[in-house]
């Protein structure tokens, strides 16, 4: 079985693990949150690489895009330098390519077009392609 754990930044009042199937095969999908504590997160990234198949960094981003360039954060960077076998991902690649087509897909799949209508978005620093 794979082990997917999150370590968030984010409150640990939403911490949750489940087991879920994809595709015939069962994934253990853990989140940890830290309540904002980083040496926390570093501690746990540390304790677990190795041992779980993936880790994903929740609350901060690694990266963000402007054009055709990525910048790294310096403080996210410290972070995830604790993962150093098991590959650990923030959601900026997804953000970056899949997450920008969102808009054609509601207006073009479920007639939902948000073209002239007021949106929140939680942060359009990062969320640039919604």
């Amino acid at each position: 079985m794979k082990h997917v754990l999150s370590i968030s930044l984010g409150s640990s009042s939403r911490d949750t693990r489940l087991i879920q199937r994809f595709l015939g095969q069962e994934f253990i999908i853990e989140r940890r949150g830290t309540d904002g504590d980083k040496k926390l997160a570093c501690e746990l990234l540390k304790k677990y690489d190795g041992s779980v198949d993936a880790f994903g960094l929740g609350g901060t981003d690694l990266y963000i895009y402007a054009g055709n360039r990525r910048y790294t954060f310096s403080e996210s960077a410290k972070i995830v330098k604790f993962a150093r076998q098991t590959p650990i991902v923030d959601g900026s690649g997804v953000k970056n390519t899949l997450e920008r087509k969102i808009p054609d897909i509601l207006k073009s799949e479920h007639g939902l077009d948000l073209k002239n209508k007021k949106v929140l978005l939680v942060c359009a620093v990062d969320r640039f392609g919604l």
